[in-house]
């Protein structure tokens, strides 16, 4: 039994009748407040999940995007190479008397080229290649302006 004067309340705590404590706020408004405060956090995640699907989609678009611009750009140079090849052959071909020997030591260069390429692969094709798509798909410079100068949430 409590002592006299003291009042147990349902949770265990207890309390004087003539000691007063703070006005909390009514249960409304405090529902009210977490009402507010749910919807906030609502709205900031949808936000977040739409800025992450825009951050997402210009990045994918400008990597495709330098993928196919190499694509382009290696085709054209290809059909430069077999032409500018072509050229040299049939030059060297009159220049030594044979067009069959000329194709065979210009398809010998492009043999003797191929294998340095093979050989010097990763720092000619692989590190140049992977270099273009993390800058395409990070995008380093923009990066740097926004650390800058990060957005203030608006609504």
């Amino acid at each position: 039994m409590p002592p006299t004067g003291v009042t147990t309340c349902r949770g265990g705590a207890k309390f004087r009748p003539g000691i007063t404590l703070p006005i909390m706020k009514n249960t409304d408004e405090i529902l009210s407040s977490a009402g507010e405060t749910f919807e906030y956090a609502r709205h900031y995640i949808k936000q977040q999940g739409d800025y992450i699907r825009m951050e997402a989609a210009e990045r994918i678009s400008k990597t495709t995007s330098a993928m196919v611009t190499a694509l382009v750009l290696g085709i054209f140079s290809m059909l430069v190479v077999i032409m500018l090849s072509l050229a040299v052959a049939f030059w060297l071909g009159s220049a030594i008397g044979s067009y069959s020997l000329a194709f065979v030591i210009v398809s010998g260069i492009y043999c003797v080229f191929g294998l340095v390429i093979f050989a010097f692969r990763r720092q000619f094709v692989t590190i140049p290649t992977l270099r273009l798509m993390l800058n395409a798909f990070f995008d380093r410079e923009n990066e740097e302006k926004v650390e800058e100068h990060p957005p203030s949430f608006k609504q």
